[in-house]
């Protein structure tokens, strides 16, 4: 699939005029949102201190948001890549990795927190860490949606939060497993393939891998630690 050259001359006002909705979707849920939101969700139901709230959603928006963004958008200054969207598999590569060591990073300094956070916290980086590098190695052959992923991901640790009983709101925290899984979900994969990015293939694909992998991973971590 060819990037498109509007992306690149396009502002970001021009390009919700141009495309409508589906992109405000798309650029609001963008999977470098995600894990701060996550992070921050995780903290409140888990009933962490504030100030350690406040660090790891810090180290979480550095780590996971402005690190990788900052390199995407040299990236796209330089011409290495003609679009946000990222639709040609091989550009994701070097992004993919970058975004592993700040993942890594993130792991390292939040573990320094265990003392006072909830160990899952904890879990949770790991989680991100597998993921990104299970999708590096994916990437090399077949492009998967990491919108539709990230979103799958975050409702499917909310909804095991629930089910083993680790949140302090289970309802709160069922609801917003159900929110991400039925409805952000769907919404997501529209948008993406209204915009072309993705083929349903490819958005299945990331939804179907980002569910079964997160479950696994947590079970495994959860059981090593």
């Amino acid at each position: 699939m060819e990037q498109s050259p509007v992306d690149s001359t396009l502002n970001i006002f021009d390009r919700f005029a141009e495309e409508g909705s589906a992109r405000l979707i798309s650029d609001l849920g963008n999977p470098l949102l995600m894990p701060p939101a996550l992070f921050l969700g995780a903290c409140i139901l888990l009933a962490q201190p504030l100030w350690a709230t406040l660090q790891v959603t810090g180290i979480a928006v550095i780590c996971y948001s402005v690190l990788p963004f900052l390199l995407t958008l040299l990236l796209f200054r330089r011409g290495i890549i003609n679009s946000m969207d990222l639709p040609i598999r091989k550009t994701r590569t070097i992004l993919y990795a970058f975004s592993i060591i700040s993942a890594t990073l993130a792991s390292l300094i939040i573990y320094q927190l265990t003392a006072m956070l909830h160990f899952f916290i904890f879990i949770l980086t790991l989680v991100v860490v597998a993921n990104l590098t299970i999708s590096f190695l994916l990437n090399l052959q077949w492009k998967v949606s990491v919108h539709s992923a990230s979103v799958a991901v975050a409702g499917i640790i909310y909804y095991l939060m629930f089910y083993w009983g680790i949140t302090e709101y289970p309802t709160i925290t069922l609801i917003l497993s159900l929110i991400h899984l039925l409805l952000l979900l769907p919404v997501m994969m529209w948008a993406r393939y209204h915009l072309s990015v993705h083929s349903l293939t490819e958005l299945f694909g990331g939804a179907t891998a980002g569910i079964l992998l997160t479950i696994i991973e947590l079970i495994i971590f959860t059981n090593i630690w």
